[in-house]
């Protein structure tokens, strides 16, 4: 029986910012009339016990299962500590995205009073900060105020784990490095992925269609990753696993196979479940809630969940270079702990050693 490792939460699409990239927040119309529009993601976003119950099925179907809380901006729920309360209580795991900008703050200040403690707090940091003439700037104030907020959360040690996602784009790759030594130098675990491009409308979670903001895989490229790995006072997360198997699809031709074996799930902001974390698709979203996704045992999740996804995929995937399958495979592969690896579980061995 498949075994769930990962699951995205879409918490919400509403967001303070509207990046160049991302279009979770924006209304797609030229989507099919049968595609819900933002106005049906806002009416209908899940309630509290509708996440809670959840969470609850998703634990006792692997004690070990990671929550990623996206959104939008997943702040921007009133309940938000009630959510991170409930997983800190039942043992749950979890890390929280956020775009950590300046009218989020207040926000996150009650979510710190509110909470005993929050297990991971993830903030994008993109490779940008010095490139002040930045024609995108959302994106540049985010990743500025992001870098400066994550060293404040780091010193406060209200956050267990303070991580920063890195978009790497074709134009930046070369501030790669320097970036994640200045977050490594305040302890920060680096979260390294590449920029992809939506490969037509469905793919409603990038909003990228320039196909020169791809980076291929050359041979400097090579070497900078390379260099990285074997700085060992880098703290990149999961270097050694997820570097080569990135390297290795770029520009944008990885085939993830998420229907072979289903051990990483996407949930939209209404409750329904995705194709995956970049496309919603059209016949997995009728399974509404994880909690009918198991209502039909262990039978539907191993047959009928893989006919849907299969469907989906084979409809409306064009391959990608995203990483959000690739962590949850290898420890499908590999037999490691998802604790184990989705923490940063190198981080006292790096800091100690440099």
């Amino acid at each position: 029986m498949s075994k769930i490792r990962i699951v995205n939460w879409l918490l919400t699409r509403k967001c303070n910012l509207k990046c160049d990239y991302c279009a979770i927040v924006k209304d797609y119309k030229s989507m099919p009339p049968t595609y819900p529009r933002m106005e049906h993601y806002i009416k209908h976003e899940m309630s509290t016990k509708m996440i809670t119950d959840g969470l609850l099925v998703l634990k006792k179907h692997n004690p070990n299962i990671f929550n990623i809380f996206y959104g939008g901006e997943p702040l921007l729920r009133t309940d938000l500590p009630d959510i991170i309360n409930f997983c800190n209580e039942n043992e749950i795991d979890y890390t929280i995205i956020s775009n950590n900008t300046t009218e989020i703050q207040p926000l996150i200040k009650s979510l710190f009073n509110k909470t005993e403690y929050i297990s991971g707090f993830t903030s994008s940091v993109d490779p940008i900060i010095g490139a002040f003439n930045d024609p995108d700037k959302d994106r540049l104030r985010k990743s500025i105020e992001g870098f400066n907020r994550l060293k404040d959360m780091q010193v406060k040690g209200k956050v267990k784990d303070v991580v920063a996602e890195i978009t790497v784009m074709n134009g930046n790759v070369k501030r790669l490095p320097l970036l994640v030594e200045m977050l490594s130098d305040e302890e920060i675990y680096s979260d390294i992925t590449f920029v992809d491009v939506a490969k037509n409308i469905y793919y409603d979670f990038s909003n990228v269609r320039d196909y020169s903001e791809l980076v291929r895989p050359t041979w400097d490229l090579a070497s900078t990753l390379i260099d990285m790995y074997n700085d060992k006072s880098l703290l990149i997360h999961m270097d050694d696993v997820l570097f080569p198997r990135m390297f290795n699809t770029l520009p944008s031709n990885m085939n993830c196979g998420l229907e072979k074996g289903i051990h990483n799930i996407s949930v939209d902001a209404d409750g329904t479940i995705r194709l995956c974390l970049r496309i919603r698709g059209s016949l997995t979203p009728t399974i509404f809630s994880i909690t009918n996704l198991f209502k039909g045992g262990s039978e539907f999740l191993e047959n009928g969940f893989k006919d849907t996804i299969s469907y989906d995929k084979k409809l409306f995937c064009k391959l990608c270079n995203h990483s959000c399958l690739l962590m949850s495979q290898y420890i499908d592969e590999s037999g490691e702990g998802e604790d184990d690896l989705v923490h940063s579980d190198k981080r006292e061995e790096k800091v100690d050693g440099r």
